[in-house]
């Protein structure tokens, strides 16, 4: 479920005992009969993941201010991974032409989600 909710190979969540929401306001879709969603209603964003039956929230660890302060601690579900995903960090790199050509396209976007 979180590869289809997060459009990517897996979904990297950071449980949460408090949450503070500081831009924008969540919205929430029941994505099966035992947890619900949260994304941002403005931009579509994946958020969180709450189930029903507990108070914990898990936040997607992207979405945070400072994703450096939630590192992995631990995987879950890592059996119905992508049979390639664990190989990804050790794909050749592009060339030094291909990396400045796409620091220049970075350069040049303006984003319009939250920083």
């Amino acid at each position: 479920m979180c590869q289809r909710a997060f459009g990517a190979f897996y979904a990297p969540l950071v449980i949460a005992n408090t949450i503070e929401w500081t831009s924008g306001k969540r919205k929430l879709f029941a994505s099966s009969n035992v947890s619900q969603r949260g994304f941002c209603g403005d931009c579509g964003t994946p958020l969180s993941l709450e189930n029903f039956d507990d108070d914990q929230i898990e936040i997607a660890t992207g979405t945070l201010d400072d994703p450096e302060r939630a590192p992995p601690i631990l995987q879950i579900n890592h059996r119905y991974a992508c049979s390639f995903s664990d190989g990804i960090g050790g794909l050749p790199e592009p060339d030094g032409d291909a990396i400045a050509d796409n620091d220049a396209w970075n350069a040049k976007v303006v984003s319009y989600q939250k920083p």
